[in-house]
This record gives C-alpha cells, structure tokens and sequence, in this order.
C-alpha cells in the first residue's frame, strides 16, 4: 500500500551525530577504538537526581529504576581520570571547536557569540558523570535538496558516548575508549516531505561533512536518529540508524507502526473501552497449569518460577501483529523477562484450549477481553505486568512520546520514555567560550569547495558524472583532491579509479578486507606509478599483496615481487619474437591480430607492462608487414 506522506501529516527530522577526527573533546587522550584487552575494570551503579528547576527527567527516572550495574573498561595508556570521573574535564579541545565552526559555515548557520558547556543527564550508564557535555555552536542554517529547503535550527558540539560492549541480566559492560570523542549534532526541522527525501538529506549533510576531511570513517562513526510523527500522534525519536540505505525502510515502518496503535486506539472506543475498565492486578494462575504439557511452562515451573496473568478488558484481537510486540518490549525494558505470552496467540506454546478455557474463567474475562501472561519470579513478573499495564493505559491515547532504538534491520524497539526539559543544566567546570571574530574570518577563507562545486571540478578534469559522485562519497574525497595536485602526471581518472573502483573490485573478487588500504598506501603506489617505476596494469595485484600484509612499502613489493615495469626495448623485442611466431597468422589476419598477441605479451609480464603501449607496438609492427608485402 502506497502511503500520502502529505496527507497522513507526516513531519520528520533527522539529528546527524559524526565524530571529528580529533584527540577527546575534554582531555588529551586519543580518539582510539581498541579490540584488545582492557588493563582497568570500575565497577559503578548510577541514581536519578533532580535537574536545574527541580524536576527528576522521566527518561533518567526510567533507568534507574531498573537497577543496573554498571562495569567500565578502560586502558591506562589511552584513558584517563577525566573519563572516568575521577578527575575534572580540561579546557574544551580548540581543534575540535574550529571543526565544527566549518561545518557551520559550511551548512549556511549563524555562528552564536558566546558558547556555555552544558550538561545533559544520561543516566543509561554510557557516561561516566551520569551526562553528557553539550554545547550549542551555530543556529539557522540549511540546506537545498531537490525537495526544497531544509532548516537546520541547530548545531552542537558533543561527548560521545561510552561503547557498549555487552548487557546481560541487570550488568551492562562499557568500554571508554569511544567516549569523550568529539561529536558534531546537527539537527534539522521537520521539513523532510517523505522518507527518500529523508535518505536525501542525510547523504546530503554526510558529503559535506566529509568535503572538511576532519571527520572519522568507518562503521560507528556516524549516526542518524529520526524524529518522526503522523496526524493524531505524538514525536517519536528512533536512535543509532547507522547505516544510509535503511533511512527510508525505518521511516515507513514507522509510520506503519503508528497508523496500527491509531487503529488500536479507534478500536478501543468503537468497543466503549475506557481506561478505568482496565484492572491493575498480577494475578497468580499457577494452578491452571499443574498437568500442563508446554515444555516452556512445565521447565519453568520446575525452576521455581511461577505463572503470572494481566487481564485486559477489550483488548482481544488487538495484540497479536499488533499491541503485542509493544507490551514485550516494555516488559523486558525494565525487567529480567525474555518475553510474554499473550491470548491472541493462543492456543500455542503447548498451552492447551482447556488451560486458554480456565484462564479467562478463573480472571473473569467475556469474548471481547484478552490477557497477558507471565512466567517468572513473583517480584520479576509484577515489574514486567507493571509495565505491560502502562503501555495499555497508553493505548487510549494513540501514539505515546518514546524513544526507539533501530535493530539494523529497518525495524525498531522501545528504548525508553521520551526525555524531558528537565535533563539540561550549566557545566560548572568549563568557562564560558567568546569566540574570536579573527578566528571566524580566518576559517572562512580556507572553507572547502561543497559538494555540488567538487562535482563540476571533477567533471572538469576528465571525470565522468558517475566517477564523480562515487568519489564525493567516499572516504577517499579529500585525498583525491591531494593526490590529483601532487600527480600532476597521473590521468585524475586513473586516480580515481585506483582509490574506488579497483578496491570495490578486490573486494567482490577475493573477499579482501579494503579497509586496510590507508592513504600512505596510495600515495606510495601512486608516486612509483608517476616515476614510471610500474605499470598501471599492476595496480590490482599490488593492492591486493598490501591488503595482506599492509605493513610492507610499494618499493619492498616491486621488487621482491619482480613487478618493476618491463624496459620498452625488451617490450620490443618480445613483441618481435611472438610476431616471427606466428607470422602466417598475422599475414592472414592483419589487424586483428593485434589483439590476441597483445593478450600473450600481456600474459606474459602480468601487469608489469603497459597494455595500450604494447598493443600500439604491435599494431606499428604489423601495418609494417602489410606495407612490406605490398
């Protein structure tokens, strides 16, 4: 079913989250992602405490509520006190600053006067401190998209977070060397008209953020939350959509999402449902399943758990594909529970139609009426009925405010309950920032070209329009510019081509991990490419010895691997020789020789000659012959 974005009152924004390639943002420390071994394990649990006016943020509420550990791991060579709270932050990192002071510029923002740290509480354990420092940079900007204009209201300089490492029962693991890393957030109105234009902006705002060659790469390094909300409903926030191409899938389940909990709620009151029908009760029914013959229930049972039930006056046929998943995801969010198990997937499990029969009879239910079941620990499954309880309060209203994590599948599940105003208080350790008009002046003189100004350079010097779109994307843009100035020898698509294509190639062919091509590689590869010291025709091969042991030099490679170009006057007399060969073939075929002995030669130097000279050779040699003949 096509769906009218316009006239379901469909309002979405996106909130941008891209580490700057810096050291942290408040200490000196690298911005150094590690897989091996941490050397300092902190043991800490957080509590939810009271904001600048008074107010406990519901969000933090949520949390802590649940009662986490929460465990840090850290390395005493690239962490410090700072990270771990045990020491004040230092002075705001100037780099990091004068990085997001271009992407401002860069993204049409008026950049403010003064800059005041703020601290914003994140009580999910990911911050060490309980918040997170924030600070407002720019406001006002936008861009153009093929949709219209996008407002971007504001633009901040952040903390990341702490790495999730693993969350098991109540103990979540973190490690920190992600957190304090330098993050631009750039958030814009709800102008996007449609989840493609969405995708557009994202990519949009992603390509000039790369055109500054300062941000970081890779897998984790930028994030996209969506702010999403229909006609009739209230926002919702989606975070960590890392991945582009997901963008729209997210965006119209979401919606699909939303239009199921409207449809529930009208259905509610076509039945005369009211809140006050439902019954706030965790009822034991055990007993009904004394001789049951579910496994899952008879397993649990055996473990001393026990069997717990929520009825839900005039909510049959509303839960499963529907409510359903919602009331499990609010249930395991403050609980230990791996699920539920509700009456409109019944009879399953092994639950009987005689043990659905006792069920409603023994919580008094009618036809219309539905229940929640739970099996668990009695203080377990009264917190997980608890909470499926709230989320069907909420169910008259629609849509409730949430925060939503993405699955990475174009799915989404709850996170917690919206934050609110009363998260945001002054960072009392950092002094307020003037900024330097100078300073402004001078990043605006050496702002990069944008992306649709890159585009057209690129065409103008040999690039075609798809090379130059592939190149604008990729993480190669900046060094591309660098390598066609410094190899003014060097045909720009060849560049080019060597840094996005032939890698792309390796990978599909070989299932080589690219992403140990650094730049040092290619600069080397290209220098002894401008000196004639290889031929073009090697490229491939040599990236792919690189990629295996990225440590060695181009120069070790040449020549341990005799790829060194092969002399023209070797070509030559090769040339000659494969001719004498197989010169009733070239008699016979003339010119379209040339390619079958330009293919042996080719064969047999692999890579280590210029195919376009040896085929220019051989065609010489062979208009030669036919001149003799006649």
């Amino acid at each position: 079913m096509k769906l009218d974005y316009k006239r379901l009152g469909f309002r979405a924004g996106i909130e941008i989250h891209q580490q700057l390639n810096t050291s942290k943002l408040f200490c000196g420390c690298p911005s150094e992602i590690r897989e091996d071994k941490p050397d300092i394990i902190v043991k800490r649990r957080m509590r939810a405490v009271a904001g600048e006016i008074g107010d406990v943020d519901p969000a933090a509420l949520h949390e802590f509520l649940r009662g986490r550990e929460f465990i840090y791991q850290a390395y005493s060579d690239t962490n410090c006190l700072v990270e771990l709270d045990e020491e004040p932050p230092h002075l705001l990192n100037k780099e990091a600053l004068e990085v997001a002071l271009e992407i401002s510029m860069l993204l049409n923002a008026e950049i403010v006067d003064e800059i005041h740290v703020m601290r914003k509480t994140v009580i999910d354990g990911s911050n060490t401190s309980g918040f997170q420092r924030t600070m407002l940079i720019a406001v006002d900007g936008y861009i153009d998209t093929k949709s219209g204009m996008v407002r971007i209201p504001t633009i901040c300089l952040e903390e990341d977070a702490a790495r999730k490492i693993v969350e098991r029962d109540n103990i979540t693991v973190y490690r920190l060397d992600r957190l304090g890393i330098p993050l631009i957030e750039i958030g814009t109105a709800t102008d996007i008209k449609s989840p493609e234009h969405a995708r557009e902006v994202a990519e949009k705002i992603g390509m000039i953020l790369r055109t500054t060659g300062k941000v970081r790469r890779g897998i984790g390094t930028i994030r996209q939350d969506l702010n999403i909300s229909i006609r009739g409903g209230k926002r919702i926030e989606i975070k960590g959509v890392q991945d582009l191409r997901l963008i729209s899938k997210v965006i119209k389940n979401e919606i699909k999402r939303q239009l199921m909990l409207i449809d529930v709620k009208n259905k509610l009151m076509e039945r005369g449902i009211e809140k006050d029908k439902l019954r706030r009760e965790s009822i034991d029914v055990t007993d009904v399943f004394k001789k049951t013959e579910s496994k899952i229930i008879r397993r649990k049972l055996e473990e001393g758990r026990g069997v717990f039930a929520l009825p839900l006056v005039g909510f049959d046929g509303l839960l499963k594909d529907k409510l359903g998943p919602e009331l499990s995801q609010y249930a395991k969010s403050v609980s230990q529970v791996k699920g539920i198990i509700h009456s409109d997937e019944l009879p399953s499990y092994g639950i009987s139609e005689y043990e659905v029969k006792e069920l409603k009879k023994k919580l008094k239910l009618s036809d219309n009426d539905a229940f929640v079941i739970i099996i668990e620990r009695d203080d377990i499954a009264k917190i997980a009925l608890e909470k499926v309880f709230e989320r069907c309060i909420m169910a008259f209203d629609g849509i409730p405010k949430e925060t939503r994590r993405s699955t990475g599948n174009g799915a989404t599940e709850f996170m917690r309950p919206l934050p609110g105003s009363a998260r945001m208080y002054p960072e009392t350790d950092e002094p307020l920032i003037k900024l330097d008009k100078r300073q402004i002046s001078q990043i605006k003189k050496r702002l990069p070209k944008l992306p649709e100004e890159l585009i057209r350079h690129y065409i103008n010097i040999g690039l075609s329009e798809e090379m130059a779109n592939q190149i604008i994307k990729s993480k190669w843009n900046t060094s591309f510019l660098d390598f066609v100035s410094e190899f003014d020898n060097i045909d720009p698509t060849l560049i080019a081509t060597t840094l996005v294509s032939t890698p792309k190639e390796i990978k599909k062919r070989f299932s080589a991990n690219i992403e140990k091509l650094r730049e040092e590689h290619f600069r080397e590869l290209f220098d002894n490419l401008g000196k004639g010291k290889i031929a073009k025709d090697s490229i491939p091969e040599i990236l792919m010895l690189i990629i295996k042991n990225p440590e060695r030099t181009i120069d070790d490679i040449i020549k341990s691997e005799n790829m060194g170009i092969i002399p023209k006057v070797k070509i030559e007399s090769e040339i000659d020789k494969i001719i004498d060969d197989n010169i009733d073939f070239v008699k016979s075929a003339k010119l379209k020789a040339a390619g079958p002995l330009t293919g042996m030669i080719i064969a047999k130097f692999r890579g280590r000659i210029d195919g376009k000279l040896v085929s220019s050779i051989i065609k010489k040699r062979i208009e030669n012959i036919e001149r003799g003949n006649k």
